[in-house]
């Protein structure tokens, strides 16, 4: 097969577990006999315009796109990039794949998926956390409480920033839904992920669990450290909130000092603030902070260590470093959260302590203390337990999975597309009239999505609604109309674009929001019963809107 692996990271500027699985599986399907290519992002030079660079990394050939911040803006548009898409296509025109393997797409461009389909190439995507409905990707909410209710995602950001104007993440999610619907088959390494979207929308018979897998043979020789008069923690990971930190910090502060030693290997924006907190709350504990080290490093902080520490705030899916830490032989103590759990086996393999509960992982660690027995019982356990795990067994999988057909397809949903943003009372009679399921619960094919215009071609959408002045209009919206007039797409016009309205042929004009309403309807399924009889330069259905 010709497999496109596509990843917003790509080794060497690696940022953490999906890049580097990522990077594993892309080399031992090419190892398999199997052409494989790498499209990625590259944030290590900072270049807009996306130029990019052609290289062979690992024996892969690589093309990398430069993206910047603004392509990663947390409240913005991190999801649609034309210009990302250009690249793929022209990659594609070159070098037809049979099959395209996503991992992380944020900040490259998820309207690869839909011209992918599109060009009949099958998708599959790797679901790595919970970026496909969570803007935060990690549940934690800007309350920094854990979200159990993914539908009242408006209530950490009701709006996105797009070229300047604040538009309702609804579009957002609405675009997420579209694209995603475009990919085959979707692979979770974890029942929780899996289950979690399922929630969220995705349709279960497309859902694949097919553990990441690890490479044993990296760790065969990895030994842990004999336990000795203090205990070696170990932690590695992205040195921020969601990964429980401070959690780890406190437990230790509740230990004994002179029995417990520390690593802590990783980066991240507040390493500082916690080597801080560790000097005031426990300035008697032994520890070492290492910062990032090359993967190829991480065993040796393994083999130096008695018990892998996890204490995650966030669900997790299928940690790398608890996979690898039980290849080692270690045992684990992590959060009782998301996938982790099908890991690890309290009270066999290591233990599971309620996630934020930094007595309660205190106590855990001082069982190994006092009972230092349990530190090679638990690792032996773990290290047989994560056999099942091997690399081969799951790649042999995601190769069959790769070369199946694609999937059967039920009715697409239709698209709006919505230039400017709309007034607040507009838009939720819209949802109301046209959408009434909300955003991350399965929706039915006739709920039509709402995209900002400027993240779809019109030749995908199927009806433009002109829905609020913007910077530049009314040239702007005169050039939108234009285009979609020449393929004969139907037109909704807001009240505000009156000059505009002068200069284009009118034949409806409905008033306030329930009209609105009415009158995309209308013209929806104007174009749903009148499939290919629009033809370039026939006049288009414009309906000024009075709201």
């Amino acid at each position: 097969m010709k497999i496109l692996v596509i990843s917003n990271f790509f080794p060497p500027y690696v940022i953490g577990g999906a890049e580097i699985i990522a990077h594993h599986q892309a080399r031992v399907l090419a190892a398999r006999g199997h052409e494989v290519r790498v499209l990625a992002g590259d944030n290590s030079r900072g270049l807009p315009g996306y130029p990019i660079e052609k290289e062979v990394f690992d024996g892969l050939p690589v093309t990398r796109v430069s993206l910047t911040y603004l392509d990663f803006a947390p409240t913005g548009n991190n999801v649609a990039h034309p210009g990302v898409e250009r690249i793929f296509l022209k990659l594609i025109a070159q070098w037809r794949p049979d099959v395209i393997h996503a991992h992380h797409m944020a900040g490259l461009s998820l309207g690869i998926l839909q011209l992918a389909r599109a060009h009949g190439i099958r998708i599959a995507l790797t679901l790595h956390d919970h970026w496909g409905f969570c803007m935060n990707s990690t549940r934690i909410t800007t309350q920094n409480v854990l979200c159990h209710d993914s539908t009242k995602c408006h209530k950490c950001h009701s709006h996105i920033y797009n070229e300047g104007v604040m538009l309702p993440q609804r579009m957002r999610q609405d675009y997420l839904r579209w694209q995603l619907d475009a990919v085959d088959y979707f692979i979770s390494p974890s029942h929780y992920l899996a289950n979690t979207y399922i929630a969220n929308g995705l349709p279960a018979e497309r859902m694949n669990v097919i553990a990441n897998g690890i490479e044993l043979e990296r760790f065969i020789n990895t030994t842990p450290s004999a336990p000795g008069p203090r205990l070696n923690v170990l932690f590695t990971g992205y040195m921020g909130g969601h990964k429980g930190v401070p959690t780890l910090l406190k437990a230790l502060a509740l230990l004994p000092s002179e029995r417990v030693h520390v690593d802590m290997v990783g980066d991240g924006h507040m390493m500082e603030s916690y080597r801080a907190e560790l000097r005031d709350i426990a300035p008697n504990v032994s520890a070492k902070f290492w910062g990032r080290l090359p993967n190829a490093r991480i065993a040796e902080r393994y083999a130096q260590a008695h018990v892998f520490v996890l204490p995650s705030v966030c669900p997790e899916n299928q940690p790398v470093t608890i996979t690898e830490a039980m290849a080692c032989g270690l045992p684990v103590v992590a959060s009782r959260i998301g996938g982790i759990s099908e890991l690890v086996d309290n009270g066999n393999t290591g233990f599971l302590f309620e996630h934020g509960n930094a007595e309660e992982l205190a106590e855990r660690l001082r069982n190994y203390i006092d009972r230092p027995e349990l530190i090679v019982t638990h690792g032996t356990a773990g290290r047989d337990r994560i056999q099942a795990y091997a690399f081969d067994l799951q790649i042999e999988r995601i190769e069959a999975l790769l070369a199946s057909p694609g999937a059967a397809r039920s009715e697409a949903p239709q698209l709006i597309a919505c230039h400017g943003a709309p007034l607040q009372g507009t838009f939720d009679t819209v949802l109301e009239e046209l959408c009434p399921v909300p955003a991350n619960r399965p929706q039915p094919a006739s709920q039509p999505c709402c995209i900002p215009a400027n993240w779809i071609n019109p030749e995908q959408a199927d009806v433009l609604w002109v829905a609020g002045p913007v910077e530049g209009d009314p040239e702007v919206a005169l050039k939108y109309i234009e285009a979609y007039r020449k393929l004969g797409k139907q037109v909704v016009l807001d009240e505000r674009h009156l000059l505009v309205a002068r200069n284009t042929q009118t034949s409806l004009l409905v008033r306030g929001g329930g009209q609105v309403a009415l009158g995309l309807k209308h013209l929806l399924a104007y174009s749903k019963d009148s499939p290919g009889t629009a033809v370039a330069g026939a006049p288009a259905r414009i309906a000024a809107v009075q709201t």
